[in-house]
């Protein structure tokens, strides 16, 4: 029943109890028993997973190893090398300067002559004299000034001579080439060599490693149905 039927059962009583109480000893139209019913519940068991599992993955490194290997290090190659001629050298007579007749001057020959000159001849001049205690003006004769002099003299006059100079011989050394240059083919062999390597001897793997999931059960209490609380009515022959 629902609550807003028991809500109109409820004062639809109310109502008649008032009728009832107002009407002593009067006939009841309509009569309403209380229902009370309680609610019906029940144990369920449910599995749940408590734990959905797990997956890892190991990752094993690869192994690796070394070998040894010959490995070709410069290959043969053909090559032309060049041989330089070879010199020498030796010494020879050479002419530095040939005979010559050259012009040779000869300066001529001086000499110092030292000669008395006549500067001046003399003559007349005025001077101031004291004569007994009195001062006087005389003219007094000068004679003559000589002076002595160098003179270059020539004694020989300057000549030229013709002299002849004999040739100039001298060694030098030169290089003279003993044999010329040249081309020689030669072939550098192959070089080879050993060298450690590293090589794969077992791959990388992964390995996977799964824990399943876990469950568990438990019980739960469920309500199958409500608590009802209501009026329900009464046939007519149960009304007083």
């Amino acid at each position: 029943m629902s609550a807003y039927l028991g809500k109109f059962l409820v004062s639809s009583m109310a109502i008649l109890a008032t009728g009832t109480q107002s009407i002593a000893g009067g006939y009841a139209a309509n009569c309403y028993e209380r229902i009370d019913r309680p609610a019906v519940y029940d144990t369920i068991r449910e599995t749940m997973m408590v734990d959905p599992g797990s997956r890892q993955v190991e990752v094993i490194p690869p192994v690796y190893g070394t070998q040894k290997r010959k490995v070709l290090v410069r290959p043969a190659t053909e090559r032309w090398e060049v041989i330089p001629g070879e010199y020498a050298y030796q010494k020879e007579k050479v002419l530095i300067a040939p005979a010559r007749t050259v012009a040779r001057v000869i300066p001529a020959v001086t000499d110092v002559v030292h000669e008395k000159v006549l500067v001046s001849e003399g003559g007349y001049t005025w001077e101031w004299r004291y004569i007994h205690g009195r001062k006087v003006l005389c003219k007094v004769k000068l004679p003559p000034v000589y002076r002595t002099v160098a003179r270059h003299v020539v004694i020989e006059p300057e000549r030229v001579v013709h002299e002849t100079l004999p040739a100039q011989w001298g060694y030098e050394t030169r290089k003279v080439m003993v044999s010329p240059p040249r081309k020689e083919r030669y072939v550098v062999p192959a070089q080879y060599d050993y060298v450690l390597e590293q090589v794969l001897i077992r791959p990388a793997e992964k390995r996977v490693h799964r824990t399943p999931p876990r469950y568990e059960t438990y019980s739960r209490t469920v309500k199958l149905r409500e608590a009802e609380h209501g009026w329900r009515p009464l046939p007519p022959r149960c009304h007083g």
